[in-house]
């Protein structure tokens, strides 16, 4: 039996991305917004409703009547309380974001950290489908990761399991967003690979490289061996039988894929084989697919 639609939203330091899916795994409407230089508590709040508004007006234009709204959230997330604790990248702190989304829309709202909600999304329809223990890793604007165990997230004491971007890798190196310095996303993340290159985004720098720019192959060589060791970290921490690789670097054109292929490849110790590494089946959509996943199928 087919449930209600329900409308998802995934936050992330680029772009957001709202749509309206239904349980039969159709996104009958989807519209992208960029985040642009909307930093703080304020701007992301007022941000959020609007599209999210905008989203619920656009499934009552099509009769269609959503049941929920599920929030795919970058940085620290609260769930049970509905509070994005902490986003370095988004500059906010202790933003009640289900209270405020409730009031630009009447439905119940179910959100978590936006790379949970895609691993959650990955394993319920996509890419880690079957598994007993699926490693979601992304990389794009930030870096994370997120288990799923049994069926269910992994979390750890205070919900930041997973926070691989500010894992310490170069002491005493870049500032970080976070206020911290060195840390992976510095010389592995979006933000980190475009500041380090000084060109405007990622994929600049990548095409640069490609065409021979010094500076920008050694910016680049630095975050494959970087996110490379990050996901064998990951892999020999977590022992997943399953790796699915999202985010907005890690798809597969990226001259990055191929660093994360080989080293979680020679990762296994003797005896052992390594896990499969998978493309993530949603690609970009996979934040969005988590989301409503959350809203219609909750962990």
């Amino acid at each position: 039996m087919s449930l209600p639609p329900v409308i998802a939203a995934d936050l992330g330091g680029t772009f957001l991305r709202t749509g309206v899916v239904t349980s039969d795994r159709v996104v009958v409407h989807a519209a992208v917004r960029p985040v642009g230089d909307r930093r703080g508590n304020a701007a992301i709040g007022a941000f959020l409703a609007g599209a999210l508004r905008d989203a619920f007006l656009a499934a009552r234009s099509r009769s269609l009547e959503p049941s929920a709204v599920g929030l795919a959230i970058p940085g620290l997330v609260d769930p049970a309380a509905g509070v994005l604790r902490y986003s370095g990248n988004l500059d906010v702190r202790d933003l009640p974001v289900a209270a405020i989304v409730r009031e630009a829309v009447p439905l119940p709202v179910v959100l978590d950290n936006d790379v949970r909600a895609a691993a959650w999304g990955e394993w319920k329809w996509g890419a880690g489908q079957g598994t007993r223990a699926m490693l979601y890793l992304s990389a794009g604007t930030g870096i994370a990761a997120a288990l799923i165990w049994s069926g269910h997230p992994y979390y750890g004491a205070g919900g930041a399991a997973g926070e691989l971007g500010h894992a310490l890798v170069v002491p005493g190196g870049d500032l970080c967003r976070c206020g911290r310095r060195g840390c992976l996303e510095t010389v592995a993340g979006g933000w980190g690979i475009a500041r380090r290159a000084e060109k405007p985004t990622a994929e600049t720098v990548f095409e640069a490289a490609a065409a021979g720019d010094p500076r920008a192959r050694a910016v680049l060589e630095d975050a494959r061996r970087f996110l490379g060791m990050a996901a064998v970290t990951a892999v020999r921490l977590w022992n997943p039988d399953c790796v699915v690789l999202g985010g907005g670097l890690l798809h597969a054109r990226s001259p990055l894929i191929a660093a994360v292929h080989d080293a979680i490849g020679r990762s296994a110790l003797s005896g052992e084989e390594p896990p499969p590494v998978r493309p993530a089946v949603f690609e970009a959509r996979s934040g969005l697919v988590g989301a409503a996943c959350l809203a219609l199928d909750p962990p």
